[in-house]
């Protein structure tokens, strides 16, 4: 006689499980496992489902803070700190704080338990989490939007390791913008945000000019900041220099300049001229999700003839022993 196996599901409609939340419910509990998911406000919904409303701020105004967080083996990294930049940055700008870092970290949890077994197993996924400033009063009215809440999201998606590979093996092309880094006085440049439409106009100029290639901007002064994504750094003199003004508070910086101390490899934070790259020995580009790759170009002229430098690899191998994986091998060994 054959025994049948429990499926789990959503409860049976009661008075506090409605009809409505019971079918939500039963799509959710159909969705796992053979979908993503992710976490909106305090619910995990099919990842299809997950949208921010056309009224909210995030949309109207482009006004929302944003962490880019990975795992490395199925593991997240340094989620805790991300979670920290994230609720600081929330703070600091004035944003209605919904969730605490406990609330976000059970949401981080459920959203990769389901999602790491869709991927293969020598792949990883980018962690994103962002909260916008709520919704627009002229769209919904004052009242209504009082009492309506802002949106908070956790997502994730494959890494991709194939973009990243051609990069890693020949090297990133810099080209300067035009379009330069917003100044400090309109908001604080060490915040994440999502406000990012001067780092689209920069890598669309980069395009033009260098199919392939990434915007590097300056600010007003004319020193060098970072890329739409990572935090650059240069290797002068067997030194690294990376800039200290109108750029992100980089975890990932943060993470390289720890290996640099433990290398015994002299780390600084200053302002940096375009013209310091002529005497760089090799540059390099960190961020959370790609880790590192190195720099061949700026604005066409070629900066080192051995890519990846020997700096970019001692840094490398201290962040492979780390997360526990070969962050190299990971992207070299990805398939095309």
């Amino acid at each position: 006689m054959k025994t049948r196996t429990a499926i789990s599901g959503p409860d049976l409609p009661s008075p506090e499980n409605s009809v409505a939340d019971f079918f939500k419910d039963l799509l959710l509990s159909q969705t796992r496992m053979t979908a993503p998911i992710a976490w909106m406000n305090g619910e995990l919904i099919p990842y299809a489902q997950a949208a921010v409303p056309v009224w909210d701020l995030g949309v109207v105004a482009g006004a929302s803070v944003s962490e880019m967080a990975r795992t490395f083996a199925h593991k997240p990294f340094r989620i805790s700190q991300h979670l920290d930049r994230l609720l600081d940055a929330i703070h600091r700008i004035g944003f209605r704080a919904q969730y605490d870092k406990h609330k976000l970290l059970k949401g981080i949890q459920g959203v990769l338990e389901n999602n790491h077994p869709l991927i293969p197993a020598d792949r990883d996924l980018g962690i994103v989490i962002f909260s916008t400033a709520g919704p627009n009063p002229t769209y919904l009215g004052a009242e209504v939007a009082r009492r309506t809440q802002a949106t908070t999201v956790v997502h994730t998606f494959d890494l991709p390791l194939e973009t990243w590979r051609p990069q890693l093996r020949d090297g990133v092309h810099l080209r300067i913008s035009r379009v330069r880094q917003i100044p400090d006085d309109c908001f604080d440049a060490t915040l994440k945000v999502r406000n990012r439409l001067h780092w689209w106009l920069a890598d669309q100029e980069a395009t033009q000019l260098e199919p392939g290639s990434k915007a590097l901007l300056l600010d007003h002064a004319g020193f060098i900041t970072e890329t739409s994504t990572s935090a650059v750094h240069l290797v002068c003199s067997g030194r690294i220099i990376t800039p200290d003004s109108n750029v992100l508070n980089s975890l990932s910086s943060q993470l390289a300049e720890e290996f640099a101390k433990t290398l015994g490899i002299p780390f600084e934070r200053r302002p940096v001229l375009p013209g310091e790259f002529r005497d760089a020995s090799e540059a390099f580009l960190t961020s959370s999700a790609a880790t590192l790759l190195p720099v061949s170009h700026i604005n066409g002229k070629q900066i080192c003839t051995t890519i990846p430098g020997p700096i970019f690899n001692q840094i490398a191998a201290s962040w492979s022993e780390l997360v526990g994986i070969d962050i190299l091998q990971q992207v070299s060994g990805a398939q095309t």
